[in-house]
């Protein structure tokens, strides 16, 4: 079993305003913060600090109700870094928040979120964070589950860890018909190939602030492992998708409205549950630099 060698320090609850408490959400990734209101004053620098380690630790970080808004929420996350505005005719731009884009579940009737994934995983430049806020719920259903790719990794055989940090993977948009069912004009679909065509990357990748290798394939983007048989190929990663989707690896989260979900967007991959029928689902999405 591979192990990290250079863990990110843990956070100092000292750190912390004493009105807020963490709690665990899954032991492999996920943590909830409660009891704090951000009022829209630029957070202090040890409990930006605090924050971010947790983030780095845990991965994914659940801000109960109360603790933003639809128009604050983006101000809290900018701690993070810069945004990463990718915004398009499937996920415009949020009414209260310029800096936030909108999935609706209503409006984009193609949408893929319930396909493992990575924002923007289909680029080079693929945002570090994403922070994603419940503005509308069905009544029931819609839960998100996330993976802590990271832990998979260190779950792995020596061996096998070894081999597969030789590999290199084709990321592609329109791995699993991304590009296809969102341009159904033939000419706006040979556009959008060419703004997003494939490329290379390691399959196993590093963390630059906590050192940890993750498993950076994910069923929506990854196509091949390059310099593989196809059959070796569609062996390999599914090994890999099997471990991520395991319940060892992940989080479930049932939303409720305006909380407030960032998560590491390297580390961390997840996917909506479509379970809602003709509910509506309403999230805000900001995606932001390391």
């Amino acid at each position: 079993m591979s192990t990290s060698t250079n863990a990110v320090r843990l956070v100092s609850e000292s750190a912390m305003p004493a009105s807020v408490r963490v709690s665990q959400l899954q032991p492999a990734l996920g943590s909830i913060v409660s009891g704090f209101k951000f009022d829209g004053r630029p957070l202090n620098d040890e409990f930006r600090s605090a924050l971010r380690d947790l983030l780095h630790n845990r991965g994914l970080v659940i801000f109960e109700p109360g603790t933003v808004t639809a128009e604050s929420f983006t101000a809290f996350a900018g701690f993070l870094g810069e945004f990463f505005h990718y915004a398009g005719p499937h996920t415009p731009r949020a009414p209260e928040n310029p800096d936030a884009t909108m999935i609706d579940s209503l409006k984009d009737k193609n949408l893929r979120n319930h396909i493992w994934h990575a924002d923007g995983g289909f680029r080079p430049d693929a945002p570090a964070f994403t922070a994603l806020f419940a503005q509308q719920l069905p009544d029931a259903g819609g839960d998100t589950i996330f993976s802590n790719t990271a832990w998979v990794y260190e779950q792995l055989d020596p061996l096998f860890a070894a081999y597969l940090e030789s590999l290199t993977v084709i990321q592609s948009a329109d791995a699993t018909g991304h590009i296809t069912d969102r341009y159904l004009d033939p000419q706006e679909a040979i556009a959008a190939r060419q703004r997003m065509p494939p490329f290379e990357m390691p399959l196993v990748r590093v963390h630059p602030v906590t050192g940890r290798k993750w498993i950076a394939v994910n069923e929506s983007y990854v196509a091949y492992i390059k310099g593989a048989s196809r059959v070796t190929s569609q062996n390999i990663l599914g090994i890999l998708f099997d471990m991520i989707k395991s319940p060892e690896a992940t989080a479930r989260y049932t939303w409720v409205r305006g909380a407030l979900a960032i998560w590491d967007n390297r580390v961390v991959q997840h996917k909506g549950i479509k379970d809602y029928g003709n509910g509506r689902r309403i999230l805000y999405r900001a995606t932001m630099t390391a």
